[in-house]
C-alpha cells in the first residue's frame, strides 16, 4: 500500500502532465512522460552507482545539486496558469 503523500504527489504529477499536454495529443504526451520516467530510473540508478564507486559521495552530492538547479531553471520557463490546483 502506498503512503498518502506518494499518492498525492502522483496525482499532482498526472494533473500537471495532462494540463501541459496538447489537446490533440494528450495520450501521446502522457505516454512519453511515463516512458521517460521508466527509462530514467534505471539509467539514473546505474550512473549514480558508477559515480559513487569512481568519484565518491561528494561527487554524487555535487551532481545531484547540479540537476536540482537545472530542474529549477527549466521550471521557471514553464507557462503559468491562473488556476490553482
Amino acid at each position: 500500500m502506498q503512503p498518502k503523500r506518494l499518492s498525492w504527489t502522483s496525482r499532482r504529477l498526472a494533473y500537471l502532465i495532462v494540463s501541459y499536454a496538447k489537446e490533440d495529443g494528450v495520450s501521446l504526451d502522457v505516454g512519453f512522460y511515463y516512458m521517460s520516467n521508466a527509462m530514467g530510473r534505471p539509467i539514473g540508478t546505474v550512473l549514480s552507482g558508477w559515480v559513487y564507486q569512481v568519484y565518491g559521495l561528494e561527487a554524487c552530492s555535487w551532481i545531484s545539486s547540479a540537476f536540482v538547479l537545472l530542474t529549477a531553471l527549466i521550471s521557471i520557463a514553464l507557462p503559468r496558469y491562473a488556476e490553482a490546483f
